[in-house]
């Protein structure tokens, strides 16, 4: 009997450790008249951090590998990324928080970056299916009254 039951403890100890492995990609914009860019295909974010939250709502921080792939646990359920600045509640950019409009922050902390729901050992659904990194000085909650100091070329 006793061998039966080490079987079964270490089956369940691999399954719980099983992972999946998830892509995480963007879209370039075209930020301050850059000409040529590519809006169209899609990148990977390498070594980019984000917080998590499980779905035992345990909250956690991730960081993608130069593929821009995370591991998560292969439990069933919902898995929430945010990027770093709405966890901590700052502004999305270096901008002073003043630039921007605070109810607009507000709904934005609460958003996440992606979902993810883990269906089976192999199968998730990712949503949206890749990042938009919106231009520093095109950000949704800028204040409409505010004008961004242009860097001069030289």
């Amino acid at each position: 009997m006793k061998p039966t039951l080490l079987i079964i403890s270490l089956l369940i100890s691999i399954y719980s450790q099983a992972q999946i492995s998830i892509t995480l990609k963007y879209k370039r914009s075209k930020c301050g008249g850059a000409k040529n860019q590519d809006t169209t295909s899609y990148f990977l974010l390498a070594n980019k951090k984000w917080i998590i939250q499980y779905p035992s709502k345990k909250i956690d921080t991730i960081v993608t590998d130069i593929q821009g792939k995370v591991k998560l646990p292969a439990q069933k359920g919902t898995y929430l990324l945010f990027e770093p600045w709405k966890f901590y509640r700052t502004a999305p950019s270096d901008f002073p928080m003043s630039l921007y409009d605070k109810n607009c922050l507000a709904s934005s902390y609460s958003t996440p970056d992606f979902t993810i729901q883990i269906t089976s050992n192999k199968k998730y659904k990712i949503s949206p299916s890749y990042y938009y990194i919106p231009c520093p000085d095109k950000h949704p909650c800028l204040r409409k009254d505010t004008i961004i100091p242009r860097i001069p070329s030289h």
